[in-house]
């Protein structure tokens, strides 16, 4: 554990993109890049849609190192790649919307140290997953990210256990999407069930559960009661905030706030979605929400609008404990 005075305010969930194939090793689909959030990721990166992949890549990674910079409430975030929908024998599926590379991604951190720390995604079936786990380790990585109904993982496979020991044996820890994925294509969404992370967690291994398990008011299935219950059972279980004052999950808030969750709690925005404070004017007044709505930084909009409505400063602290602090 480190002192207070150097234990950072990190954001542990912050999405790094990239397009380029040939020099960054990344993908967008030709469908994603037609859609909606083509435009909107240009348009935070203050790029057109028609500058080259390279131009939108160095834009996206510089634009959010200046606003890790510029925010009052934050010391660093904790970036992540993203690995694609794989099949069982971890050959990459051609429905994979998006990839961004773990090469692209050391880059970005070693371009911006100041800011960033390096969240590695390695899909647990390739070939090489254990090489590349190696040689991410050795780079830097604090983690391993997933998001399973997309990427086609289930976190409970035996056969990943060899994967959940050697990223013990390196200290890292798994950050795993839970509840419900709305953002890219997915295969299944039972595989964000929070109780599929039993195994590794048996084994030992500290789990963040990306967005504390919550699915979504508009969902049939709810997994959020599973979160609650594996927070109970171990003590090497975390939950991150990201996406949560958002319109799909923002009714999560008091229950976040509740034990056993409460002290597991580890800030995390889930950049570029856009924080919205303002869904939550009972527990902040409506005239604060809207002021705290108005800030431009998204992160410190979702830092004051969490402080506002009864979230912990300690969860702004803790996922330095958790990923940094060996």
């Amino acid at each position: 554990m480190t002192t207070e005075e150097t234990r950072l305010r990190i954001d542990a969930h912050v999405h790094l993109m990239g397009a380029d194939q040939e020099k960054h090793k990344c993908f967008i689909s030709p469908a994603m890049r037609k859609s909606v959030t083509a435009w909107y990721l240009s348009k935070m990166a203050g790029v057109s849609l028609r500058v080259s992949d390279e131009i939108f890549d160095l834009a996206y990674a510089d634009h959010l190192a200046r606003l890790v910079r510029e925010a009052s409430s934050l010391d660093k975030a904790l970036i992540f790649g993203m690995d694609g929908l794989r099949d069982s024998a971890g050959a990459l599926d051609p429905r994979t919307e998006a990839l961004v590379s773990n090469d692209w991604t050391m880059e970005v951190v070693a371009r911006h140290p100041d800011v960033f720390i390096f969240g590695a995604s390695i899909h647990p079936a390739r070939p090489d997953a254990i090489d590349e786990l190696d040689r991410c380790a050795e780079a830097g990585a604090v983690c391993v990210k997933w998001v399973p109904p997309s990427m086609g993982i289930d976190p409970a496979e035996k056969r990943f256990t060899g994967f959940y020991r050697r990223m013990k044996e390196h200290g890292m820890v798994l950050t795993s999407h839970t509840g419900y994925e709305h953002s890219v294509f997915v295969i299944d969404q039972s595989l964000g069930d929070p109780e599929r992370l039993r195994l590794p967690l048996e084994l030992g291994l500290t789990v963040v559960a990306g967005h504390a398990g919550t699915s979504g008011f508009i969902h049939k299935v709810e997994y959020f009661p599973n979160m609650v219950k594996l927070c109970e059972e171990f003590k090497n279980l975390y939950a991150d905030t990201s996406a949560i004052a958002n319109p799909v999950r923002f009714t999560y808030r008091q229950r976040l706030l509740e034990p056993p969750l409460l002290d597991r709690l580890i800030q995390g925005t889930d950049y570029p979605v856009p924080p919205t404070p303002i869904l939550w004017p009972g527990a902040i007044g409506p005239i604060k929400a809207a002021r705290i709505q108005s800030t431009l930084n998204p992160f410190d909009r979702d830092y004051l609008g969490k402080i506002a409505s009864g979230f912990p400063p300690e969860q702004f602290h803790r996922g330095w404990d958790v990923f940094c602090a060996k």
